[in-house]
């Protein structure tokens, strides 16, 4: 498979075109741009966090422990003193760092549920409603948010999946078809809790109009798809 260098470089490159796409066609401004180009690159490293105990995963856990812990601290603000808001912050990011890490790694097979396109729809559906409920960013740029995301995350997954071809020996890899493949039938009461969390999430978007947009360019038909669009 790739390694972690391949995988930062090839999602920069691409998430990168598709930003410098996005700023030209007008669809983001400058700083929406870069940020949109950030999240495309860290996509792009996700699909490993099932790898157990790498440093990319280590420095993933405490980068996440730490914003998450002062998030958490900033929204006691108020409510207790200063002190107990650093204690609240430092608790919060070791418990992620560590204990959240390790049964991460006990519950998690590298090349599983976390390789799957399932999983990349579903991470793209969380992100674009979170950008949407929580950060209050208009219907466009939080699908391009979403969107950002799910091509860092197939950009890992194609470059896995062409890893296992060897050209130069002309000889395919035992691990052919383990990156990008749609669900994961090893791990398939996740796959369904997965699949059930995807219909649940699609309820919860923005309005899908440039998303059918996009795809009607591709010359499908999307009237059947906002005819039947779930709103929860």
């Amino acid at each position: 498979m790739a390694n972690f260098r391949s995988h930062l470089t090839g999602g920069a490159l691409v998430s990168g075109v598709a930003a410098f796409a996005s700023y030209g066609e007008g669809l983001s401004s400058s700083t929406e741009t870069q940020a949109l180009f950030v999240l495309g690159t860290a996509a792009s490293l996700l699909p490993d966090i099932d790898a157990d105990d790498s440093k990319p995963v280590r420095g993933l856990f405490n980068v996440v422990g730490i914003i998450v812990g002062f998030w958490v601290a900033f929204r006691l603000a108020g409510l207790v003193g200063l002190f107990e808001q650093v204690a609240v912050w430092i608790g919060v990011a070791l418990l992620i760092a560590f204990p959240l890490r390790w049964a991460f790694a006990r519950l998690t097979v590298h090349r599983g549920i976390w390789h799957t396109l399932l999983m990349a729809v579903v991470i793209t559906l969380i992100v674009t409603v979170v950008a949407d409920t929580l950060l209050r960013l208009d219907a466009v740029l939080a699908w391009l948010a979403g969107g950002f995301v799910l091509l860092g995350y197939v950009t890992h997954l194609t470059m896995d999946e062409i890893a296992s071809v060897d050209l130069l020996d002309r000889r395919v890899k035992r691990s052919f078809g383990t990156a990008l493949k749609p669900i994961s039938l090893r791990a398939w009461p996740w796959t369904l809790v997965l699949m059930g969390l995807s219909v649940l999430l699609i309820g919860l978007t923005p309005d899908p109009a440039l998303v059918l947009a996009g795809v009607g360019h591709l010359g499908i038909a999307t009237e059947p798809l906002a005819a039947h669009w779930p709103r929860w």
